[in-house]
């Protein structure tokens, strides 16, 4: 577990500032993390790799991928600054030494976004990459939405327009493979030798306390593979119900679990479904 957001951290976006941040997000001599942490970060990871543990979980507060989000941003400032995106060198310097000591098995947990995000963990025009395969990333990204927060497109978003501006998201980002802006939520990690998979789960509503969930989408990443495994090119089985899915369906059914009762039951007559 790293600190990110207060340890020896760089001036970051505080939303006035965003041109300053951008101008200065590729210095060399900007850290998100600190030196001192920065260093025990990659010991940490090497001494992992080393001993032989099989897999390195990484809890972080941010987006470690470079998200382009243009659609909310504008062109100007494309890219979350005050995310790893704004520290660039930082970011740089963290793959450089997993792609060069060759530390595999690596897999990143993130939030702070009010959105969910799973993607390819790569080093882009720095390594190939090949998103239908998933050959040239080192690792895998995790991140989860808010439990209640609103999403950062809005509190009263509809789902089409969400999947909408989802499905702008993944077309701008080739090593994102699925995304969702719509749902609240939270998702569950189950560690094996073998695999690690993730189940993400979104809340239909919250504004009461409830036991309700949908299974938005499932993920697996395998031993030492590097990527999200595929059925085909597509990653989570080609199916989703929420958000946007490279190369894949978005079915939206609404089947929604009672966590309290274990019954079933479709929370809304709202459907989905786009390519």
């Amino acid at each position: 577990m790293v600190d990110t957001r207060q340890y020896d951290r760089s001036i970051t976006d505080l939303y006035w500032n965003t041109d300053y941040v951008h101008a200065i997000s590729n210095d060399a001599s900007r850290t998100l993390m600190g030196g001192p942490q920065e260093q025990w970060f990659y010991k940490k990871l090497s001494d992992s790799h080393d001993r032989g543990a099989t897999w390195r979980i990484v809890g972080n507060q941010i987006v470690f991928s470079r998200i382009n989000e243009s659609l909310a941003y504008g062109n100007a400032n494309p890219l979350d600054y005050d995310a790893w995106d704004g520290y660039q060198a930082s970011r740089n310097r963290t793959l450089s030494h997993l792609y060069e000591n060759k530390i595999d098995n690596t897999i990143f947990l993130s939030g702070d976004s009010h959105a969910s995000w799973v993607s390819d963990l790569v080093w882009l025009d720095t390594h190939p990459y090949d998103p239908k395969t998933g050959i040239g990333s080192i690792g895998v990204e995790f991140a989860g939405s808010a439990v209640s927060s609103p999403c950062p497109y809005g509190q009263n978003i509809t789902l089409d327009r969400a999947n909408n501006a989802s499905q702008a998201l993944i077309a701008a980002n080739r090593e994102l493979q699925w995304q969702d802006i719509y749902y609240r939520g939270y998702f569950e990690l189950s560690i094996g030798y073998d695999a690690v998979h993730a189940s993400f789960f979104g809340l239909p509503t919250v504004a009461s306390r409830n036991g309700w969930e949908i299974s938005l989408a499932n993920f697996t990443v395998k031993n030492g593979e590097n990527r999200l495994m595929r059925t085909g090119e597509t990653v989570a089985g080609g199916v989703v119900e929420s958000g946007a899915l490279q190369r894949g369906k978005t079915i939206g059914t609404n089947a929604t679990h009672d966590t309290n009762t274990g019954e079933f039951f479709v929370s809304n007559n709202i459907t989905y479904d786009t390519i």
